[in-house]
């Protein structure tokens, strides 16, 4: 398997890791563009510089002027993946350019650090996962969701196929590796209280991005919070075959696998650079479905790394979970949900809806 990032295990680090992109530059500086400059002009001189203007116009018009650029930070859940494809195809594609957005990207050294560094306002945006997203707020921290690129859960619980891991009970004195907080509670947690245990009953190991390789060398019994639409592919293409047991079959309800995710307090000021954001996104995800081997290609002249036979095993799964309209809102889920978290005590007091999730289009 070719290792697409390494294990840390280390609190966040204290800076935001140097962008891996970027729509309009490569270097790791914004560009700016140049300062005007001028100065007053007296009527005398004014006069002077009048000149005679032709009824005709001779020559190529004047260029129309490009839209104004609208600077976003976005950073990934993960190494880039198959659930990035909408951002990543907007980029190779043309629509951000058109939207007029530059797009820093930055994949995370932690995977518990994106939302954070929001919340710190040292990026724009950040991808994460519905559930973390409630527990988050619940906090204290000033997020909010301002789009969904998978509208179904990603989350789930895989074992090795020759495991003796047949019913979730067989999981009682096990070790489970995971990489996301939310992984454990309220994701793990509900679905071992569905089935009558408790996070007492199961040993946890933190592995941060080498959940693959714990897998492949028995070093735990299961993962949980892995993408499901790709970690069994890469699984099967080192000879290990898996199960999984979906979160949403075992106790959790239904909920947004993949989600972008803004601070609340900085909201306004960005809201209409994220609206174009979210145009482009949408417009490259139904390119996306409706072109998907051109898609493909693209997707890996973009990002060489996804370039591999378990990758492209796991495309047609990956394009059936892209949310067509990413800036719309599933309100009655994110209510539900939050309902869910209080009544089993995993969040102190719900939050509106309002709170949790907004559509930046909406007026």
């Amino acid at each position: 398997m070719q290792e697409q990032a390494s294990s840390q295990t280390g609190e966040a680090p204290a800076e935001v890791p140097a962008p891996s992109s970027s729509d309009e530059t490569s270097s790791d500086t914004p560009q700016t563009g140049p300062e005007e400059k001028g100065s007053a002009v007296g009527s005398e001189e004014a006069e002077a510089l009048i000149v005679e203007v032709p009824s005709v116009a001779k020559g190529s018009p004047e260029p129309i002027e490009p839209p104004p650029t609208r600077e976003l930070h976005l950073v990934l859940d993960w190494y880039p993946s198959l659930h990035h494809a909408a951002v990543l195809i907007a980029k190779a594609h043309g629509e951000l350019k058109r939207q007029g957005v530059s797009l820093t990207i930055t994949s995370p050294a932690d995977p518990r650090v994106p939302a954070k560094l929001v919340a710190a306002e040292r990026a724009d945006l950040a991808m994460g996962r519905q559930p973390q997203l409630h527990m988050l707020i619940d906090e204290g921290l000033p997020l909010v969701r301002v789009a969904t690129l998978i509208d179904t859960p990603l989350s789930s619980l895989i074992v090795r196929e020759d495991s003796d891991i047949t019913t979730f009970t067989d999981l009682a004195g096990k070790t489970l590796g995971y990489a996301f907080k939310d992984s454990i509670t309220p994701i793990l947690a509900s679905m071992l209280n569905h089935h009558g245990m408790s996070l007492n009953d199961v040993k946890l190991e933190k592995l941060d991005f080498d959940m693959v390789r714990a897998l492949t060398e028995k070093r735990v019994d299961a993962v949980i919070g892995a993408p499901r639409n790709v970690i069994p592919a890469l699984l099967a293409q080192e000879g290990v075959p898996s199960r999984r047991f979906l979160a949403e079959e075992h106790g959790l309800p239904l909920h947004d696998g993949l989600i972008l995710i803004a601070n609340r307090d900085r909201l306004d000021g960005k809201r209409d650079d994220i609206k174009h954001f979210l145009t482009a996104l949408e417009e490259a995800t139904n390119w996306t479905l409706n072109h998907p081997d051109k898609a493909w290609a693209l997707l890996v002249q973009e990002e060489p790394s996804l370039d591999s036979t378990a990758n492209r095993q796991a495309w047609e799964a990956t394009l059936r979970r892209m949310a067509p309209s990413p800036g719309t809102l599933n309100a009655g889920r994110y209510d539900d949900f939050e309902k869910f978290l209080e009544a089993h005590s995993f969040i102190d007091k719900s939050a509106s809806v309002k709170r949790l999730a907004v559509e930046p289009g909406a007026t």
